[in-house]
Parts: structure tokens; C-alpha cells; sequence
């Protein structure tokens, strides 16, 4: 009597045959054998070498030299909202606690804030993030393809300048990317071993993912295109369900618990300022911004694993099908959404850097018994990461995109102010940037030229200045600050900015200065004082 074999036990297909074959020099045993013993084989050396220098790059490039620069605008307001949960009296009148994301980062970091003005000591609990990461993407790693392609693919995400940049400052796409990828990986079990449980635990990791930051919740789209091309997850549906609610659940406590504390109203503000906002970059934004940073050799690579797997397969595996779902449907809805943001798709590229290992193991198996071709090519792949990425932790950036990089002269015009300018004065700004940064570090308030008078167009945070000019003339405003940061995101207002100096007779009391544009000793920060 021939014997029934499940196939969920099995489940081989052509990508598991040849990572089967290279797990091993030696004449492959039966497929049910190699199956049940693959894990259980020791870790070899190089796969152990290749782990231990991912953690050890990856935790160099996000800890070292994380204070050589103060924080950006949004890292300050993220930081001051745990300040605010603590109970810290210098932020707790300045910054409310409900704005335009969920708090989980925050009230993680909130005992680190509870008192004094700390600033960098956030950077570290997002850098652990980042870390955690890696390892999740060794695992990951695993449950998709093998130790080796794990291992390469752990080491290719410690070194990426996109991640490291992202992961050494206080945002929340941060822990967002670290929930998304521990989702992702509870799917790829799900796949691997047609346990449907797994589904369950992967909408809770989801649900913690959106409470990092809400636009996670568009991971929810990946997962559901996933499944619906590996149709045989689907029975019984109960646990398909199950998942989706523990998602949808633990993502909507946020919304839910701040409508029970009353503060529904400023929630739905948010709402509708984001949903209401301007475009603010160019359609090719991710492509030649964001794609530089994660790496084109790493893009390029994910290419061709893929299009080399449909070739000589003419089909792709639920492997395939879970990470292209993991990348498109995001890369898709932030291309169509007219807000762009430099951080926004972190949570992509664990995924990128799983493509990114597998087609260097497919380029190895390929060579045969050329066997320095894959060290080559994966060399040359890794250099091009992890060189700018060593030149962002030594010189860190200070780009005029949002999320990538702090901000120059900001730290310290924040403190210069808190310990020169009489209590109770107010600055006038040329955009909310600086503002926060200046009321992070010296508790005075500051108001910026740019916010729109208009609610659909502004942060309900922000206070806008209807009319300058008779807030100057009545004193109101003491000081009028130009920053070089916000002079080139908004260049109107400072002329504008130029033009109040000018006419209250403004004396500059205080200038920070650096190198800017490649060029030394260049006017970061001015502050004046005018005269009513």
C-alpha cells in the first residue's frame, strides 16, 4: 500500500529543493528527511560569522556618536509627548500629549523624560528598535529560506543607509518596521507550516504596528493580498477572522481610549488635517530619494532574485508571493498619497533585504564551482551600503527632508535662548521647525509664519500668526528668528521674515554657525530682536 505523505509537511517545490541543496556539500537525503532535519543541523561557521557582524554593524552604526547632532522637529515633538505622559513640568504647556499619531514609542520612552530636558536618551530606545529588527529579519530569514540567506540578509539591513538613518532618531516608523516584520514572519509560518494560528498572532503584531504609527495599518492590505493567492490558508476561516480582529482591536484602543479621555475632538482635528493635506513632494520622491538611501544594488538584486525565480520556475512560491505583497501594496498606496515622507517606507525593506539574500544565493548556486563569484558580488553590494551608511554615523545628516536627519544650530539655539532671554518672551519664526525645537529646549513659546491661517491646512497644534505685523507692533513677539533650514523649505516666508527684521528695526543678539552646503562658517541660526 503506497503510503499518504501531507503535504504540508513537505511542502517542496523548486525553491526548497535548491535551498536544501545548498544547506549541504553532500548527496541530498530524502525530501521528508531533510525537511524535519533541517533545523535541527549546527550552525556553520560562516553563517554564524556573517550573523555576528550584522549585530555587531548594526549596533555600532545606530549607537555610536548619537548625540553629534540635536534633535529635528518631529523628534522633538515624539519626545516631548512622553515628556508631557511623565508629567514633566518644562513641556507639559507647551506640548499636549494627544497629536497626530498613537503613543506607544512615547509612553516607552515617557520614564526617560520625566523630569530635566533630555534629549538624545530617546535615540537609544529607537535604536534598540532598529537592532531588534535585524534579528527579526534572521528569523524571518529562516521561516522563508535558510540560515545562509537569513544570515546575509540580517547583515544587508544593518548596513543600509535608509535603515540606520531612520533608526537612530525618535520616530515611530522605527518600532512600526520592527512590529511589521515580526507580522509578517508569524504569516510566513502560517505559510510554511499551514498552522492557521499563525494568522491570529500575525494581526496582533499588525494591531502593534499601527499603534506605533497609525499608517502601518496599511499592512493589513499586504496581508489580505497574500492570502488571497494562497487560497488554501483561507479554511477555516475562523482563525483568518480572529486575526483580523486582534489587528483592527489593539489598533483602534488608541482612538478608542482618547475619545473615553475626552479628547476626541483634537483627534478628529488631526484626522482631517491629514487627510486634507498638500502635496509636499515630487511623484519621483521615493524613487530618487528614498531608493539612493535603501541602496539600488539592494533594489537591483530583489529584481533579479525575482525575475530569475519566475524564469526558470514560471511561477512563484508563497514565499515569493508574501514578500513582493510585503513591499508592493505600501510602495503603492505612499506613491498615490500625496504626502511623502522620507521615513515612511521603512517597514518595506526587511523584505528588500530578504530579496535582496536570496539573489545572492541564487547567483552562488548558478556560478556552480566558481565559487568566488557570490563573495564578490555580495562584497561589492554590502560596500556600497555600508560605507555612506559609516559616513551618516561619523558626519551625521542634516538633510532638509523631514525624518532625515537632525537639524543644525537647533540645539544649541534652544538652549542659548533658555539661558539668555527673560522669562516670558515669545519668538516669532519662519516655520513651526524651529519653533518646536526652540520651545523642546527653553520652554518659551514660538509661533511660525508659514502655519496656515486655514484649520484644513495646519497642524491643530500649531497657533498660525494671522497678522504679523500687528503682533510685532503690539509686542506680542520680542524675537524674529531666520533659520537656514526653514529659509530653504520656505522661502517666501523668509522674506517675509527678512522684511518684519527690517522694518521693527531687529539687532541680531544671537547666530549659530556651521558647515552648511559644504561650506564653513555659514549662518545657521540668527535670532533678533525687535523693537515694538
Amino acid at each position: 500500500m503506497t503510503p499518504v505523505i501531507d503535504p504540508a509537511v513537505i511542502d517542496i517545490d523548486e525553491t526548497d529543493l535548491l535551498d536544501e541543496l545548498l544547506d549541504s556539500d553532500v548527496a541530498a537525503p530524502p525530501a521528508t528527511t531533510r525537511r524535519r532535519a533541517r533545523w535541527n543541523l549546527p550552525h556553520p561557521t560562516a553563517e554564524i560569522a556573517l550573523l555576528a557582524l550584522a549585530l555587531t554593524g548594526a549596533t555600532a552604526l545606530r549607537m555610536i556618536n548619537l548625540g553629534g547632532v540635536g534633535l529635528n522637529s518631529d523628534e522633538a515633538v515624539y519626545a516631548s509627548q512622553s515628556a508631557s505622559l511623565a508629567g514633566n513640568p518644562h513641556f507639559t504647556s507647551l506640548f499636549p500629549v494627544v497629536r497626530a499619531h498613537p503613543l506607544l514609542l512615547q509612553v516607552l520612552m515617557s520614564p526617560l523624560y520625566s523630569s530635566g530636558v533630555p534629549d538624545t536618551v530617546g535615540r537609544y530606545v529607537a535604536a534598540l528598535f532598529g537592532i531588534g529588527t535585524i534579528v527579526l529579519v534572521y528569523v524571518a530569514g529562516q521561516v522563508f529560506f535558510n540560515r545562509r540567506v537569513a544570515a546575509m540578509a540580517a547583515l544587508i539591513l544593518a548596513v543600509m543607509p535608509y535603515h540606520v538613518t531612520v533608526s537612530r532618531q525618535i520616530l515611530l516608523d522605527g518600532p512600526a518596521a520592527f512590529f511589521t516584520t515580526a507580522a509578517m514572519t508569524c504569516l510566513a509560518m502560517a505559510g510554511r507550516t499551514s498552522q492557521r494560528r499563525w494568522l491570529v498572532a500575525g494581526g496582533a503584531c499588525l494591531g502593534l504596528a499601527a499603534l506605533s504609527k497609525e499608517t502601518a495599518i496599511i499592512m493589513l492590505g499586504s496581508a489580505f493580498v497574500y492570502l488571497a493567492l494562497v487560497s488554501h490558508l483561507w479554511r477555516p476561516a475562523r482563525f483568518l477572522v480572529v486575526g483580523a480582529f486582534a489587528a483592527l482591536g489593539i489598533a483602534w484602543s488608541y482612538p478608542l481610549l482618547t475619545a473615553l479621555a475626552g479628547g476626541s475632538r483634537s483627534g478628529q482635528s488631526y484626522l482631517v488635517w491629514q487627510l486634507t493635506r498638500q502635496p509636499n513632494h515630487s511623484f519621483d520622491f521615493y524613487f530618487s530619494n528614498v531608493g539612493a538611501e535603501i541602496g539600488f544594488a539592494v533594489l537591483g538584486l530583489a529584481v533579479v532574485g525575482l525575475a530569475w525565480q519566475w524564469l526558470t520556475a514560471r511561477s512563484f512560491s508563497w514565499r515569493e508571493i508574501l514578500l513582493v505583497s510585503w513591499v508592493a501594496v505600501p510602495v503603492l498606496f505612499f506613491q498615490v498619497w500625496p504626502v511623502k515622507g522620507f521615513s515612511y517606507l521603512l517597514p518595506v525593506v526587511p523584505a528588500l533585504a530578504l530579496l535582496g539574500a536570496r539573489a545572492l544565493q541564487l547567483i552562488a548556486h548558478k556560478a556552480g564551482r566558481r565559487r568566488w563569484v557570490m563573495p564578490v558580488v555580495a562584497a561589492a553590494a554590502i560596500a556600497t551600503l555600508a560605507i555612506p551608511a559609516a559616513g551618516d554615523v561619523l558626519s551625521p545628516p542634516t538633510s532638509g527632508l523631514a525624518g532625515a536627519g537632525g537639524l543644525l544650530g537647533g540645539r544649541e539655539t534652544g538652549r542659548w535662548v533658555g539661558s539668555h532671554v527673560p522669562e516670558g518672551a515669545q519668538f516669532m519664526t519662519i516655520g513651526p521647525s524651529m519653533a518646536n525645537l526652540i520651545q523642546y529646549y527653553s520652554g518659551h513659546l514660538s509661533d511660525g509664519l508659514s502655519v496656515s491661517p486655514n484649520p484644513l491646512h495646519r497642524n491643530p497644534t500649531y497657533r498660525p500668526i494671522r497678522n504679523a505685523d500687528a503682533a510685532l507692533r503690539s509686542g506680542v513677539y520680542q524675537y524674529v528668528v531666520w533659520d537656514a533650514y526653514s529659509a530653504q523649505r520656505s522661502p517666501e516666508f523668509a522674506r517675509k521674515a527678512v522684511a518684519l527684521v527690517r522694518k521693527f528695526r531687529g539687532s541680531p543678539v544671537h547666530v549659530e554657525r556651521g558647515r552648511l552646503h559644504g561650506q564653513a562658517d555659514q549662518a545657521l541660526v540668527i535670532i533678533y530682536q525687535v523693537t515694538p
